[in-house]
């Protein structure tokens, strides 16, 4: 899959950074440090953004600071948008209804040529059903790929359920399934790792999988070796356990090709 000329589950994995600041200015900086570094995909954490603001005024001032965010980006690096909800470790409590809404906004948002202002846009899997084919129908009629995604913060899944999750998000029409859990031993992380080779040799398309915390860290390293076709890593202030820093990310991508 290719995004921007980036290419999505060939090679060497993509680098993602989470922009988490609360307001217009910490956004801003967070973006420029990070187009500074090797990231090429900027996760917009929307849920970050605004924390005080209620739905409406929450919506209004992400849909005011898109087409900023998206200059300031510049041509050759790709903007993933995120709603985490509080569900899922995120900021913002949301009912289904809300969520469809704000996403689909975004999906929305174009430039003054008609042009889409997201190039990659992520949804919950585990939210309603009808919500989540509203968010895939709206992005693929824009032609912009959907990540699928599914965090436990508590546990691994056993490998079965793992891969489960992964095939039934793309049944459902995600283009990038995404899961992240949480290990609480090594043998843990080696089935995460398992999972995700195991997905990779399905051959279906780009899957991201990570095993989150320091426990889990060597999973945002070696996700060329396993498959998986993207990893998070940090610019500042991290977004989900065990980030690492962009540029260490960069190297030890490099350094453990297969």
């Amino acid at each position: 899959m290719s995004v921007r000329g980036l290419e999505l589950g060939a090679g060497r994995p993509q680098i993602i950074v989470p922009l988490v600041g609360a307001d217009d200015d910490a956004l801003r900086a967070q973006a420029i440090a990070t187009c500074a570094s090797p990231a090429r995909i900027l996760e917009w954490r929307v849920d970050c953004f605004a924390p005080q603001a209620d739905a409406a005024e929450h919506r209004e001032r992400v849909l005011a600071m898109l087409p900023q965010l998206r200059a300031q980006m510049g041509e050759e690096r790709a903007l993933l948008v995120t709603v985490r909800t509080a569900a899922e470790g995120g900021q913002r409590e949301l009912p289904d209804g809300e969520l469809s809404a704000l996403l689909c906004a975004l999906i929305e948002a174009s430039t003054a040529q008609d042009e889409a202002l997201v190039d990659l846009v992520d949804i919950e899997t585990a939210r309603g059903a009808e919500t989540v084919a509203q968010v895939i129908a709206a992005a693929h009629a824009r032609h912009i790929p959907v990540v699928g995604s599914f965090h436990d913060f508590h546990a691994t899944p056993p490998l079965g359920e793992i891969t489960r999750i992964l095939r039934e998000q793309r049944r459902r029409g995600a283009d990038i399934p995404k899961i992240a859990v949480t290990p609480r031993s090594p043998e843990e992380v080696l089935t995460l790792l398992a999972a995700s080779s195991e997905i990779a040799a399905d051959g279906e398309g780009p899957h991201i999988a990570i095993s989150m915390g320091t426990l889990g860290a060597v999973s945002r390293v070696a996700a060329e070796t396993f498959g998986s076709a993207a990893t998070f890593a940090q610019v500042g202030e991290a977004s989900a356990p065990g980030q690492l820093d962009v540029a260490d990310v960069a190297r030890m991508l490099e350094l453990l090709r297969p």
